[in-house]
């Protein structure tokens, strides 16, 4: 779609898409600048850890501190190349042939690829716009079997942008931790929520487990660079080191 799209603007004719997020603004000028500052530094030419520059994992950890409200160790942090790599990631660390993994729907594309390559299962939860595309414990329990072991949440969701009160967030952890069911929260659009003051809550800070809890987070939306795919994962200290040398 995000082609066809770009096909129809090269013809010159008008249109909006709702096919990839990207925002409408260009990435700030100090971005660039410190971009071109960390090529030109001689201690970026060389292989680095493979979950990350130490000096990165802690940014990360400091940002999701003050986003998220949740404290995390640099160790816990992944960095990855782009929150589909991360997501993918973490589907390969947690899923067996037969779990079952719960979506809210509408949900991004990747999703299934990702939790069908790890083997597992993915079962959408319906949304309804009556209830502005947002999924209830209650929707959640009514699609959890005994095979269920995780839930992938997105808030501010894509593609309807949906975003959870505090007061949802906590519903959804207290049923996640009662039936002992991992989160992934995918949080990339977090910052792109015009109607809260910094950031979109965040499950981690209303009550998730961090035992069982994922938050893929990033810059490429809310810096507008989405052709420069580096991300972040924060999973819990005994998943962590599946990635570190």
């Amino acid at each position: 779609m995000s082609a066809k799209a770009r096909e129809l603007r090269a013809q010159g004719r008008e249109v909006i898409s709702f096919a990839a997020g990207e925002p409408d603004f260009p990435t700030p000028e100090h971005i660039l600048a410190a971009a071109s500052r960390a090529l030109h530094d001689p201690a970026n030419h060389r292989y680095t850890q493979n979950s990350g520059l130490p000096a990165l994992r802690e940014a990360i950890a400091e940002t999701t501190r003050v986003y998220s409200g949740i404290e995390v160790d640099p160790s816990q942090v992944i960095v990855t190349n782009g929150a589909k790599q991360a997501i993918f990631d973490v589907c390969a660390a947690l899923f067996d042939p037969g779990d079952e993994v719960l979506v809210p729907a509408p949900y991004w594309v990747t999703y299934p690829a990702s939790i069908g390559l790890a083997g597992g299962t993915s079962v959408p939860v319906p949304s309804l716009p009556e209830t502005g595309f947002k999924v209830t414990a209650e929707d959640l329990e009514r699609a959890r079997t005994s095979r269920t072991k995780a839930l992938i949440l997105v808030s501010p969701g894509n593609p309807t942008g949906a975003v959870y009160s505090e007061e949802e967030l906590a519903e959804i952890a207290r049923w996640a931790n009662e039936n002992r069911i991992w989160v992934i929260s995918d949080e990339i659009y977090q910052r792109l929520a015009y109607f809260h003051p910094e950031s979109a809550p965040s499950i981690a800070a209303n009550g998730a487990d961090p035992d069982r809890l994922v938050l893929v987070n990033g810059v490429a939306k809310s810096y507008a660079m989405t052709g420069r795919g580096v991300r972040g994962d924060t999973p819990p200290t005994d998943t962590a080191p599946i990635k570190t040398p």
